[in-house]
């Protein structure tokens, strides 16, 4: 069975069709990428997984598990996080301060406890704040930790952006854009970086990506949208050879 699996899934708002008919399988340890010209639909996809959207038609399933009309929480709390195509960070908190309100997804003590710094809620603390410096220490920014968000660099906003995804614990992780506005080395940097965070972290990943380089690299499989539909499905090697994809990218002559 598929990990994460869209049957027929079909956004419309009014008389637009943002996404039609979406039918993708992702299984699991894979690394999967969307691809498209701007306005495909390959964001209007990812809001439908996350529950920011529900499917006018057809439907999201996630380990056998139906997401249409859950809420993004209770979706994130089965194990789904994502990161965005514009960085949102709590820019005024430190880079810690970051990670460790992710955490709080997974707290069991309630309120009552933690006002009362009862026992079980100090010991959830503890282990929240340890697991938040070891996910730091992994991506590389343990040295960052009480720096303020704003004031990393782009690249390192980004991997900030995706330690935060991290801390939540998820079995499937969504990359929006993850490259957007990266320089050729911050770009070949968090290649390997996505690898290594797949095995590490024992993660399943869809990404949405524009960097052809980075796609071609480090996907096992690509799915091709155009104006909402898919109009291709393969390996790097029969996509870059696929005359419906390159139509797309680069035109036809008259």
């Amino acid at each position: 069975m598929p990990m994460l699996e869209a049957k027929n899934a079909t956004m419309q708002f009014g008389g637009l069709i943002a996404v039609n008919e979406l039918n993708i399988e992702i299984n699991e340890g894979e690394i999967v990428a969307i691809i498209g010209p701007n306005g495909a639909g390959k964001t209007t996809a990812f809001n439908m997984i996350t529950g920011v959207y529900t499917p006018t038609i057809g439907s999201i399933l996630f380990n056998g598990k139906c997401l249409n009309k859950m809420k993004p929480n209770k979706i994130a709390e089965l194990g789904i996080a994502r990161t965005f195509q514009n960085i949102r960070l709590f820019k005024n908190l430190t880079v810690l301060e970051n990670v460790l309100i992710a955490n709080h997804l997974r707290l069991k003590s309630g309120l009552f406890s933690s006002v009362l710094h009862l026992p079980n809620a100090q010991k959830e603390e503890k282990e929240m704040l340890e697991y938040s410096l070891s996910i730091l220490e992994c991506t590389g920014l343990l040295e960052h930790k009480d720096d303020i968000a704003s004031s990393l660099p782009y690249g390192l906003q980004r991997r900030l952006e995706i330690a935060r995804a991290l801390a939540t614990k998820p079995k499937l992780l969504l990359l929006d854009e993850p490259a957007a506005g990266m320089n050729p080395k911050e770009s070949e940097d968090l290649t390997e970086f996505i690898r290594q965070i797949r095995n590490q972290f024992d993660l399943t990943i869809l990404l949405i990506e524009h960097h052809m380089q980075l796609v071609m690299g480090i996907s096992e499989r690509i799915y091709v949208l155009e104006y909402g539909t898919t109009i291709a499905h393969g390996t790097p090697t029969e996509i870059q050879n696929n005359k419906a994809v390159i139509k797309a990218y680069l035109g036809e002559e008259e």
